[in-house]
């Protein structure tokens, strides 16, 4: 077994694969074989799809790079960008990578050995000046000289955490700023000597006044001594960071929750409601989903409320032009890809009950991070990605896609038997 893909939560989607599976399916549910599908990527995983200021969608994908002698992959962050609703796709844009002294894609040890760059766990959105922000974490793969895995030193797990870094581009996505790192706070950011982790998810928001809106999840620093309060015997958390100088500095965090124990995934999604309400979507160790509750724009939060089922994460939602919302999620149990469901009543309830699977490409379970957007013509966009059943992590990338799903609410509703309700 690939060590890689066991020993380290911010390996987001192929941790999962070796997770014991929920006997539980959904193979009796609803499918939408009136939405299109189409392959926007291979070699690629874990998609984020935005809608831009001129209704031009934009697309920020994980695209691997194989690195011969190794049985690693450098994997950088791309920029996709359609002007015609997603039917066709602009030339790919290279948003960030790292290369080595020499300008490979890994930096040699004094002993043969390698350490193999990622980028990893991106969020994105564009703001209201029409700047797209970015940001990701960055991991460090350790192989041996012989290419194969290999603890990081003081460690037993190969993949290490190396913090956060922000990118922005201020031309619809053609360039991009130069990765410049954050400052997570009380997050652990570069490699203490200890079990570590930071990333944000999926979706970066904007409030009427100007501040930016990310979600962090991972683990606590106890050498933090800045001034937000952490309850004593936190070990891992999510919370919102934000921006008010167009994305170029961070900070300001608030909790939507903490726990003692290690980290165990709590991928973090925002929605926004109004200018006071979110809502966040919170990956469990459960392998399922709760939701959280703020009424002041984010500084402070109620809940849980568990709102899918086990192998069902991680969700996040999006406003609909009809006032529903519409959560989106990884179904990693039968039929494998993406699922969805509405709510009527700003997030109280999920209709659970009518949900529907919106793309079931899936070879297993290491599938899904579905997430979407709405096009001013009422066209609904949801990305997922799929991965083989395969312990060859080359392989894992190389036949890995990217996909893109497109609806009409009227489509899903129908699929979902409401228009047979009325």
């Amino acid at each position: 077994m690939h060590r890689s893909l066991t020993n380290m939560f911010i390996c987001i989607g192929v941790l999962s694969l070796f997770i014991g599976a929920c006997n539980s399916t959904d193979k009796g549910t609803a499918k939408l074989v009136a939405g299109q599908s189409q392959a926007i990527a291979r070699g690629a995983a874990w998609g984020t799809v935005n809608q831009l200021s001129d209704d031009s969608v934009g697309m920020v994908i994980q695209k691997a790079r194989l690195v011969d002698g190794t049985e690693g992959v450098n994997v950088c962050m791309q920029w996709l960008r359609s002007t015609d609703g997603g039917r066709t796709w602009l030339d790919p844009v290279l948003m960030g990578e790292r290369r080595g002294s020499d300008g490979k894609l890994f930096e040699r040890q004094e002993d043969g050995g390698y350490i193999i760059f990622q980028e990893r766990n991106q969020a994105v959105g564009q703001l209201p000046s029409g700047r797209i922000v970015a940001a990701w974490a960055q991991l460090n793969y350790h192989y041996g000289p012989d290419g194969k895995e290999r603890n990081a030193p003081g460690m037993d797990w190969i993949n290490p955490c190396q913090g956060m870094v922000v990118t922005w581009s201020d031309d619809m996505g053609q360039t991009w700023s130069t990765m410049r790192p954050m400052d997570v706070g009380p997050f652990l950011g570069p490699f203490l000597g200890r079990q570590n982790g930071v990333s944000p998810h999926w979706r970066i928001l904007s409030l009427q006044d100007g501040t930016a809106l990310m979600s962090l999840y991972g683990n606590y620093n106890p050498e933090y001594k800045g001034k937000l309060m952490i309850p004593e015997g936190t070990q891992s958390m999510s919370a919102v960071i934000r921006s008010t100088d167009e994305g170029v500095t961070w900070g300001d965090l608030s909790l939507i929750m903490h726990k003692s124990g290690r980290l165990m995934y709590e991928e973090t999604t925002l929605v926004q409601l109004d200018e006071n309400r979110l809502l966040a979507h919170v990956r469990t160790p459960r392998h399922d989903t709760d939701q959280y509750q703020s009424a002041d724009a984010g500084r402070t939060w109620t809940g849980p409320q568990t709102v899918t089922q086990p192998q069902q994460h991680p969700a996040g939602a999006i406003r609909l032009q009809s006032g529903n919302l519409l959560l989106t999620w990884g179904n990693r149990r039968a039929p494998y890809g993406a699922m969805a469901m509405l709510s009527r009543d700003e997030g109280k309830t999920w209709d659970y009950d009518h949900r529907v699977s919106i793309g079931w490409k899936g070879f297993g379970k290491n599938c899904g991070y579905a997430n979407g957007v709405q096009l001013a013509d009422g066209t609904i966009k949801v990305t997922y990605y799929v991965m083989p059943e395969t312990k060859d992590y080359h392989q894992l990338w190389n036949q890995s896609i990217v996909y893109l799903v497109s609806f009409s609410e009227k489509q899903f509703s129908k699929a979902a038997g409401y228009s047979k309700m009325q």
